[in-house]
């Protein structure tokens, strides 16, 4: 269960009840570790030149975290899936890199120098 606001928008394609319990699907499992860093999660699908065909598949995820800044990911692909799959695995790539620098930064210890440490180095 997502304890995130959840947003999948499908503009300018036909999109089905299937396309969108695929994206949801897709993302619940690859977030499944790392949900309770993810505040909202807007997931926009879209077929930039219409019917034509081509390489205009495009899927764009912008995800608020705990973290401050947000995470936005756009990947275009002839196939709608393959283009839904990059965005998500590259967003929880880029959200873990970002946790795991997190972790980091409070694992290194912070060194406080003392007066006398201060003068004995002038």
């Amino acid at each position: 269960m997502r304890n995130y606001d959840f947003e999948c928008v499908a503009t300018q394609i036909n999109c089905g009840p299937g396309t969108r319990e695929y994206i949801e699907r897709e993302w619940d499992k690859a977030v499944n570790r790392i949900e309770n860093w993810i505040k909202a999660v807007r997931i926009c699908i879209t077929d930039i030149n219409g019917p034509k065909g081509g390489i205009n598949q495009r899927c764009r995820i912008v995800m608020q975290t705990r973290l401050g800044a947000p995470i936005v990911v756009q990947e275009t692909r002839e196939r709608l899936s393959s283009a839904i799959n990059v965005a998500i695995r590259r967003s929880v790539h880029t959200l873990k890199r970002k946790i795991s620098k997190k972790r980091d930064q409070k694992k290194q210890p912070v060194h406080i120098e003392t007066q006398q440490e201060a003068e004995g180095l002038s």
